[in-house]
């Protein structure tokens, strides 16, 4: 699970006003706050959303200091996540980077395909026949992983496209954290659908306008 305060839940981030996309399950104990930037689109029942990105490269400067980018269904303001995406994580000085796809209250799963700083991936979920299917591609190392599951209570009542990271991430004056530009959501671009622009709070992290299918997360 991708999102929140650290080691508290998705009814206890809820409870607080929180979209409840879910804790990194490599959260750093010591980061309290772990920031959406992005957009969700909500009003409806939702089928599908697909997303495209660079995974950026992760300095091991702060303390926890982390990267997940992910498009999925729920968790805005329902009690179930069904989301992909790529991390990004510093062990022992040493940043280290994977895929996962995560169907809350079920545990989050780390994919064990080579990922690296620099490679264009596409993710997307949908749903049909009470089915979810889950897909992240890595265009650059020539992997797809798709994962089908059910999920019982699942409201899909939202869709979203996130790029979370701690409050105390280090990062350069416009770098860009993710740009995307074939975000959908049931096949219409997202800047049709009136999307609510999530901002983690951070004042030195900036989340672009939507034009059509595209926008970009970025350091200021």
């Amino acid at each position: 699970m991708r999102y929140g305060i650290a080691l508290t839940g998705i009814a206890a981030l809820t409870l607080l006003g929180v979209p409840a996309y879910g804790v990194s399950a490599h959260a750093d104990p010591l980061i309290t706050t772990i920031g959406p930037y992005g957009y969700a689109v909500t009003g409806s029942t939702y089928t599908s959303t697909t997303a495209d990105w660079t995974m950026p490269t992760l300095k091991c400067t702060t303390s926890g200091a982390s990267i997940a980018i992910w498009t999925g269904l729920d968790g805005y303001s329902s009690p179930t996540v069904e989301q992909i995406g790529a991390e990004a994580v510093c062990e022992s000085g040493t940043a280290e980077y994977f895929g996962w796809y995560d169907m809350y209250p079920g545990p989050s799963v780390d994919f064990s395909n080579a990922l690296l700083p620099g490679d264009k991936l596409d993710a997307s979920v949908s749903y049909a026949s009470s089915k979810f299917t889950l897909t992240l591609q890595d265009v650059t190392q020539g992997w797809t992983k798709t994962v089908v599951e059910t999920l019982a209570g699942a409201d899909r009542s939202s869709a979203e496209t996130i790029v979370e990271v701690p409050s105390n991430l280090s990062c350069t004056p416009h770098e860009t954290l993710a740009s995307f530009t074939d975000d959908t959501v049931d096949g219409a671009a997202l800047g049709s659908l009136s999307p609510i622009e999530e901002n983690g709070g951070s004042t030195h992290i900036t989340v672009s306008a939507v034009s059509g299918k595209t926008f970009a997360v970025t350091c200021t």
